[in-house]
């Protein structure tokens, strides 16, 4: 019985730590990443060109103080 929770406790902490091992770094200045993106007025739909408007505004009250 003991060697049986043995078996499970170290396949649970074999699966923790391989999803452990999927997570991606998070740190990092989000305006040295990002750039804004240009609309394509004659090809973009209307909510592709709202979309973008709204990407950029954030990027511009974010990055440029």
């Amino acid at each position: 019985m003991q060697l049986k929770k043995l078996k499970r406790l170290a396949g649970a902490l074999l699966i923790l730590t391989g999803l452990n091992a999927c997570t991606t770094n998070t740190s990092g200045n989000y305006c040295l990443l990002y750039e804004p993106i240009y609309a394509d007025y004659d090809n973009d739909t209307a909510e592709t060109i709202r979309q973008i408007d709204r990407n950029n505004v954030v990027y511009e009250a974010i990055c440029e103080k």
